[in-house]
Parts: structure tokens; sequence; C-alpha cells
């Protein structure tokens, strides 16, 4: 009896799996982690993008195929802002307006799935462009922060 186990195709979706498990909980827990360094340095544009850097690095580039690379991009992004303003729902819930926390959602959300895209993409050419990638981020960040947030 063959060992279906060890067939290329199961294991490949078997590891991708894995793969979205691990970034799935990285996405929803990065920013927790994150927020005490943000408070601690004041520059939250750069520890956010260098740290979704890494997990584009890490995580993201350990996929097979350019499709599930920019889906998972799209995911991480995703996660990163929906879990990073259910985070900051005690900061809403002091000012006492809870429709604060759905502007932030339909704001922050999309500015950090766009802002993962621009690290990913230039990295596909060669890896040492994620550089300016980052340098896209921050800057995208940087704006967002300071016109719309």
């Amino acid at each position: 009896m063959k060992n279906n186990f060890l067939n290329p195709v199961r294991k490949d979706i078997f590891s991708n799996g894995i793969k979205f498990i691990f970034l799935i909980i990285t996405g929803l827990i990065l920013p927790l982690i994150l927020i005490p360094v943000v408070k601690l340095t004041g520059f939250s544009e750069i520890i956010e993008e260098i740290s979704k850097a890494l997990a584009v690095l890490f995580l993201i580039f350990r996929f097979s195929t350019l499709k599930q690379k920019i889906k998972a991009g799209i995911l991480f992004g995703f996660l990163f802002g929906l879990s990073e303003s259910i985070f900051y729902l005690n900061n809403i819930f002091q000012v006492g307006d809870f429709s604060i926390f759905w502007q932030r959602f339909l704001w922050t959300v999309p500015m950090h799935i766009i802002t993962v895209l621009v690290i990913l993409l230039p990295a596909f050419k060669n890896r040492k462009m994620i550089i300016l990638g980052i340098i896209g981020a921050i800057i995208i960040h940087l704006l967002f922060n300071n016109l719309i947030a």
C-alpha cells in the first residue's frame, strides 16, 4: 500500500498549511508585541515596517509560488491592521466614541496591506531591493499617520 503522506502534492499542501498558521499567528500577535516598543521609541512607522519586512523575509518568502506569496502578504497586512485596531480599542474606549474604531479599521487595515505589498513587491526582483520597499512603506506610513490618522 502506497503512503499518501509522502505524495509531493499533499506534502506541499500540508507545508503551506503550517506556513499559513504561522503567518496568521504572527499577523495577530506582532502588533501586541510592538505596542510597548513603539511607546518607548515613538517611531511607530519605522518599528512596524521593519517588523513587517522581517515577516516578509522569514514567513512570506517561504511560500512556493508568486501568487501564494502575494496572497500571504495581503493576509498578513489585513491581520496586522485588524489586530492593531483591536489592541488600540482601549484608547478608543477612553475617548468614548466607538465609531472611531470603524473609521480606524477602514483606513488602517488597507494601509497595512499596502505597506506589506510595497515591501514585498520589489523583493521579488532581488531580495536586496527589500530595503527600497521598507523605505517606501515607512514613507507611506508616515504620510498616513500625519495626514489621515
